[in-house]
């Protein structure tokens, strides 16, 4: 949206295949084109609501591992975390190692007060654990699949020991999480390449909800999506904590934590710098904490002293 105010002297707006709208970017301005593009006001819906929290389901201590270190981490059902920083600050890499896709050189990390064993993804899965990787295109689409192969994959890896798949009853399911998702899609049978960002991440989140994990590690889950598709997401982040699911969001955008998350853990250099509750996750405080801005100005001022 920055880029189209900054560059283009015309706008035309379409949705769901219609044409909707066209004029001059002087004449309008980024929420009247969103509210065009969503058919609603993309900042008036899907407002955080602070809800009930149960046990601590997911315990992180001393971690250290390939990007970040000696991270500490207490999370209960029910919340939602965000997890922010500059590119390559370790948050990404943090979620990477809980779901074993990197080995941890120390610390522990325990769901329900069991151990998770170290850099096994199958172990992750069986703990519960799923991971929604930052690069859809490269660590999620299976092309040569089709919409519902896609969708059921990560189940059949955990019950491999099952060698018929009932079409029957994969197709029940995909319709269940079709309608949840309000996913856009003709047919299951479609290639996953004929949907849109926003329709293939609505599949692959099912994909992880089929196997009914509980701790869901979202790594820049609306990364290269439309708006639309955007506040659907947030929406069922919402409401799949609301249910009890617990739930970790790497992003980069700070509207994104604003509008779900119950506080924020800041990441500078591979640490954990600050957390913020979610009534003081503002742009400009984050800002300052994962450019390490804030201990810099501490330390003149004692020198000044």
């Amino acid at each position: 949206m920055p880029e189209i105010f900054k560059y283009c002297d015309t706008y035309t707006v379409f949705r769901n295949g219609e044409y909707i709208a066209e004029g001059k970017i002087s004449d309008t301005t980024p929420d009247e084109i969103t509210k065009l593009m969503v058919g609603r006001s993309g900042t008036s819906s899907d407002i955080y609501e602070k809800r009930e929290t149960g046990e601590t389901v997911l315990e992180i201590s001393n971690l250290t591992g390939p990007g970040f270190h000696d991270v500490n981490l207490e999370v209960k059902k029910g919340q939602i975390v965000g997890m922010t920083g500059l590119e390559g600050s370790g948050s990404s890499e943090l979620m990477q190692c809980l779901f074993g896709t990197t080995l941890r050189s120390s610390g522990s990390v325990k769901v329900l007060g069991h151990e998770l064993p170290p850099a096994s993804v199958h172990a992750a899965m069986k703990h519960g654990i799923a991971l929604l990787p930052a690069n859809r295109k490269e660590n999620s689409v299976i092309p040569d699949m089709n919409i519902l192969e896609n969708m059921y994959l990560a189940e059949h890896t955990l019950s491999a020991g099952r060698f018929h798949i009932n079409n029957m009853e994969e197709m029940k399911k995909y319709k269940k999480y079709r309608d949840l998702m309000n996913l856009k899609a003709e047919s299951a049978t479609l290639p996953i390449t004929s949907l849109s960002g926003g329709n293939q991440q609505k599949v692959f989140i099912a994909r992880w909800l089929n196997t009914d994990a509980q701790i869901l590690l979202f790594d820049n889950p609306t990364q290269g999506i439309d708006v639309g598709a955007k506040a659907e997401i947030y929406k069922l982040i919402l409401e799949l904590a609301k249910n009890g699911k617990t739930i970790l969001v790497n992003t980069l955008e700070i509207p994104e934590l604003q509008k779900v998350a119950d506080y924020c853990a800041v990441f500078c250099d591979g640490k954990i710098v600050k957390i913020l509750p979610h009534e003081q996750i503002e742009e400009h405080t984050i800002m300052m904490y994962s450019t390490n801005s804030i201990q810099e100005q501490q330390t003149e001022v004692e020198n000044e002293e």
